[in-house]
């Protein structure tokens, strides 16, 4: 057996025990951490379009997931360690071709982005990062999605961009608007910003004796209802003040402060209405705060 045949097989065994360790915490539940198919949560995102971008040299640490089957997929864990004895062989081969400095064919990945997704190469990817290798030629198909992809491919993600790229679907924003981001945290968002843009396009209807399309309506509902009350959010860094949130999330709830201030014949506006949310949200902060004090006393 040869050196550089020894030195692959203990390599590999090492990566082996690598993916065990850090499996550990989870074991006990019968929940190995595997790599995971991003292939739903790309079909969630809504795919516009794919491009093909050539053969390029591209950066491992920017491959951050797969879109193979999860049964491929599933082989390794998600820092592509090698889970499981049976790949021994084809691994070592490809590690010693590696080493050895024979050229082998490139990995086919997806660009989302700025980051890349494995259709095919997952044993070279997994080699490679072992050796410390920086980067690796690539097949490059460059895709574009509806909605942002998520970072993460668990259930509420997947909802979340699912709602996103149906609302983006029946606004046409993405085209009409491409500036716009209005990502949400919590699932049931959009349908409520959506009751906002069919209400503006009512209101349109009226004033222009005409039916105003969806898309078009969507349109002036971002330019004249939304982007102000973004440059509020902005102006008073509401995002800093509330972690979590998206600027989508406070839109939102400063409409909301904002009826209410006018049915109390408060003065009203985007100013007011987040300057309203801000001091609920300190008071609200400051009971839970009470709270915890008397319950240490």
């Amino acid at each position: 057996m040869g050196v550089e045949r020894i030195r692959a097989i203990q390599d590999f065994d090492s990566a082996r025990a690598r993916a065990f360790r850090r499996s550990l915490r989870t074991i006990l539940t019968g929940r190995v951490p595997r790599l995971r198919s991003m292939e739903p949560v790309l079909k969630a995102a809504g795919i516009e379009a794919r491009a093909a971008g050539g053969v390029q040299e591209i950066p491992i640490d920017k491959i951050v997931g797969s879109v193979a089957p999860d049964a491929k997929a599933g082989e390794f864990d998600p820092g592509f360690l090698p889970l499981n004895r049976r790949m021994r062989e084809r691994w070592t081969r490809i590690y010693r071709e590696m080493v050895e400095g024979d050229e082998l064919p490139p990995i086919d990945v997806y660009k989302v982005d700025d980051k890349y997704y494995l259709i095919d190469g997952h044993h070279r990817v997994s080699v490679a990062r072992n050796l410390g290798r920086p980067a690796l030629n690539a097949r490059v198909i460059n895709v574009r999605t509806r909605a942002p992809l998520p970072p993460g491919a668990d259930p509420a993600s997947l909802l979340r961009a699912a709602e996103y790229a149906a609302f983006l679907e029946t606004t046409q924003l993405h085209r009409t608007r491409p500036q716009a981001r209005l990502e949400c945290s919590r699932l049931g968002r959009y349908d409520e910003i959506l009751n906002h843009i069919l209400g503006h396009a009512y209101f349109l209807s009226l004033e222009q004796h005409r039916e105003v399309p969806l898309q078009e309506a969507a349109a002036s509902w971002y330019d004249h209802v939304y982007h102000p009350i973004a440059e509020a959010i902005r102006k008073h860094k509401v995002l800093e003040q509330l972690p979590g949130w998206t600027e989508a999330d406070v839109y939102a709830e400063v409409t909301k402060r904002w009826l209410d201030l006018s049915k109390e014949g408060e003065p009203a506006g985007p100013d007011p209405a987040v300057e309203a949310l801000l001091a609920e949200h300190a008071r609200r902060w400051w009971r839970r705060r009470r709270k915890i004090q008397l319950a240490g006393q």
